[in-house]
Order: C-alpha cells, then sequence, then structure tokens
C-alpha cells in the first residue's frame, strides 16, 4: 500500500523526479519526467541518465559529479535534448539518499527563451525593439536628428509616437534648447490658436497683457505638436504660414515675428487619406511630409510583447513594492494571442492591472482583464477600427483596458469616477490619461456627477 502511495505522488508532483543507481544507470523516472524528455519511464529504466537527458554539460558538468556531501546542493539549469531532438531547458537539483542519486528538476524553457530575446533587444532612448523593420528606422534616427527639416509620425493611438519624438530631440543639435509639447486634439480651436501663436493685450476680453505662444517659447529648440490631424482647417491655413516663413502674428497684432523652430507632427489618422477627403490641407501635407515615420502596430510586432511585459515587470514591481517574478506561460500565451487596439499603452494598463489582483509569484490568466477572454468581440471591435470608412482612431482608442467597446469604457470611467468619489484629477490619473482627455471623454458620454 505505502509503495502505491508513494507512487501517485511521485506521477502527480509537478516537478521530474529520476532516481539513478550505480554506473549512472537510471532505476526510476517518474511520470512529468517523461513529459519533459519524451521517454516513458519502462524505456528509461537501465539506461544511464546522460543517455536520456543528453545534456550539453552532463560530460564537464555533471551534478552528481560535482555533488558535495554536507553542503547545500544549488540549482543549476541546463540545455537538454528531447527525445523528438528538440532543445529544452531544465532547473535541476541533485541530492543522495540510502545509497541512490535523486534528480529533481523542472521544465524552464520559456523563461531561458524570454531571458535570450529580452537581452538581444534593441535600446535607443526609452524604445524597446527587436523589430526588424523598427531597428531600421532606429539606424537612420542620427541622421533625421541633426536636420532641421518637418518629421511627420504617423501610428495607431498607444504606438508611442511621443517617445519617438523624444527621442529624436534628445539626439538633435537642439536638445539643450526648449522641447515643447501640445496635444492638438485637448483643445477647442480658438484655445489652440492663442496657444500657438500667442496674444497681445486687449486682443480679447481677458487678454490683460501680452503672452508668448508656444512657437516663441520653443525658439531654437522643438515644438511637438501631437494629434495633428485634429487641427481645424483654418488653424492649419496659419501653420502652413509659419512653416514656409518661419513667421508668426500673434492674436491683436498685425506685425509677424520671426521665430526658429523646427516641428515635429505625430498623427493617428492617415494623412494622406485625411487630404483627399478634404480634411487636411495638400499644402500643409507635404511641407510636414519632408521626413515621415510609420510607427507599426502592436499587434505587427508581437515579438516585441516579451520585451515589454519583462520593461513592465520591473517598473510596476518598484512602483508597486511587490516581487512578482515572471507570468506564467499560460498568461503570455493569452498576451501573445491578443491583438492589441490600444497598443502598447493597453498592453502596459493590462499589466498594471493584473499587478493589483496578483498576489502569486508569477501573473496567472486569473490576473488578466477578463475582456481577453473574448477574442471574437475584441476581433470584430479590432476590425470596425481599421475599416476603410474610418477617419481615423476614434475616442474608443483608450489609455485603458476598457477599450473594447464604447459601452465598456462609460462604464469603466463611472466605475473609476466612484472610487475616486468623483474626484477627476485622481480619475484621471487613474486611467492614465489627461484631465482634458477625461473632460472630452465626459461629455461624449454624457456623465454627469
Amino acid at each position: 500500500m505505502i509503495k502505491e502511495i508513494f507512487q501517485d505522488i511521485v506521477d502527480n508532483t509537478l516537478e521530474g523526479i529520476i532516481i539513478i543507481g550505480s554506473d549512472y544507470r537510471i532505476e526510476y523516472m517518474n511520470r512529468v519526467a517523461g513529459e519533459i524528455t519524451g521517454f516513458s519511464g519502462n524505456e528509461a529504466v537501465d539506461k544511464q541518465c546522460y543517455q536520456v537527458l543528453r545534456a550539453k554539460r552532463c560530460k564537464d558538468f555533471c551534478p552528481i559529479k560535482r555533488f558535495k556531501p554536507g553542503k547545500p546542493q544549488e540549482e543549476i539549469i541546463m540545455d537538454i535534448l528531447a527525445r523528438d531532438n528538440s532543445e529544452k531547458y531544465i532547473k535541476a537539483k541533485v541530492i543522495q539518499t540510502r545509497g541512490y542519486w535523486v534528480e529533481i528538476f523542472h521544465d524552464v524553457t520559456r523563461e531561458v527563451e524570454l531571458e535570450k530575446r529580452v537581452k538581444q533587444k534593441y535600446i535607443f532612448q526609452d524604445i524597446i525593439t527587436q523589430d526588424k523593420g523598427l531597428i531600421d528606422i532606429l539606424n537612420q534616427f542620427p541622421s533625421i536628428a541633426a536636420g532641421t527639416v518637418p518629421v511627420l509620425l504617423e501610428g495607431e493611438s498607444g504606438v508611442g509616437k511621443e517617445v519617438f519624438c523624444s527621442a529624436l530631440q534628445t539626439i538633435s543639435a537642439r536638445k539643450d534648447h526648449p522641447f515643447v509639447k501640445l496635444n492638438c486634439a485637448a483643445l477647442p480651436e480658438t484655445l489652440l490658436e492663442s496657444e500657438l501663436f500667442g496674444y497681445k493685450k486687449g486682443a480679447f476680453t481677458d487678454a490683460r497683457k501680452d503672452k508668448p505662444g508656444l512657437f516663441v517659447l520653443a525658439d531654437k529648440g522643438t515644438l511637438f505638436l501631437d494629434e495633428i490631424g485634429e487641427m481645424s482647417l483654418a488653424l492649419q491655413a496659419k501653420l502652413l504660414r509659419v512653416v514656409e516663413t518661419g513667421e508668426i502674428i500673434p492674436l491683436g497684432s498685425t506685425r509677424p515675428e520671426k521665430v526658429d523652430v523646427r516641428l515635429l507632427a505625430a498623427t493617428n489618422k492617415e494623412l494622406f487619406k485625411e487630404v483627399r477627403k478634404g480634411n487636411f490641407r495638400e499644402d500643409l501635407f507635404y511641407r510636414l511630409n519632408v521626413v515621415s515615420i510609420r510607427i507599426p502596430p502592436l499587434r505587427e510586432r508581437k515579438n516585441d510583447i516579451p520585451l515589454f511585459l519583462d520593461h513592465f515587470l520591473h517598473q510596476f514591481n518598484v512602483i508597486q513594492k511587490k516581487t512578482v517574478r515572471g507570468i506564467s506561460p499560460e498568461a503570455l500565451e493569452v498576451l501573445l494571442n491578443y491583438n492589441y487596439p490600444g497598443n502598447i499603452r493597453e498592453l502596459r494598463n493590462i499589466l498594471e492591472y493584473a499587478f493589483i489582483f496578483c498576489t502569486d509569484s508569477k501573473i496567472q490568466p486569473r490576473h488578466l482583464p477578463q475582456y481577453l477572454f473574448v477574442p471574437d468581440r475584441a476581433q470584430e471591435k479590432f476590425g470596425s477600427l481599421n475599416s476603410d470608412e474610418n477617419t481615423g482612431v476614434p475616442d474608443t482608442y483608450s489609455s485603458f483596458p476598457g477599450n473594447i467597446q464604447s459601452r465598456e469604457e462609460k462604464i469603466q470611467i463611472l466605475d473609476v469616477l466612484k472610487k475616486n468619489r468623483w474626484n477627476k484629477q485622481k480619475a484621471a490619473k487613474s486611467l492614465n490619461m489627461d484631465r482634458t482627455t477625461l473632460w472630452r471623454k465626459l461629455k461624449k458620454y454624457r456623465i454627469e456627477e
């Protein structure tokens, strides 16, 4: 009876177990060890252990030969060759008992492969990638940064356009001069104009003194206009004048002022299509499109997902004072199979969500947002967001993981507002969005306290 109980326990453990006798011959191998190596227990018995494990280090780094009685035994990582000749990695530990050697190990192939990929990553400023297309673009950054012509970055919301612009500024000749940023979608047209060009005292009722615009503040430096596709045609005409002449005219003034500003622009729309639809000036488009960079969405560079996960794991461990060591293979598979309409921003927020609920050493599928497990709905939404009828990326490209449907976005905003007692500043921070963005969404969904 005891023998049968022992057999059940050993076969249902999560570890592979091999019992080795004299001359390194296997006396017993449990079920898990068989699954890892590809050999059944009956096939392994009486074979020498290196004939089953087929590790490159068996002869030179045999844990049995290196065993030192009375000293604590450390786990070592070994690469083995399974029966189907696939390379695997195991973390193994050897103990000695009653004249036998017992090797206890588990499969760490996924973890080792992930670590390899992380070490091979390409880091440029804050940009992390191993995507060949992006690396080719980044290799051209020094040449692009050395110029003074405008740069247009196109890509969906959340792909990191601002990060790319910041990287350009950091290595440019203007790096020691102002780098001014403005989100064109965050302000109404009248306010956007005064922000860009400034105004003179008396230009309008509340203009009690002169105020310099962002072009003046960015003089000798760089001005980054995010979501430029949201700018009105009238304001586009005034921006075109600045690009062509290097002059601005503040509101309430008739006198042009010279400025020396390099312009970086970003949009989540395809501006060429917007030109054809009459939503964007053709002359301004060609002025901005001197150097054009398309940043691919995350679904086109899924090899980068493990790199971002590793980066965010370190980040959230520090922020939330936790020691989450990694992501389980099952959770990783879910994350790799999702299409990320919200791109890197969405991936970051998914992991931040998981950190809130994770009390284990690794993130498990149960810690992930539930909408990740409804692929049909996600795919339907993803398809509609990228249809030809769309003029750009709609507001449902939110900065938090509720962006599968507008309805879910509204529910999540309401939930966060209630948790923060309708403090909009705290709610915006929790949702990882600007207060102006939250204000627009409250207006869009007609949310009132």
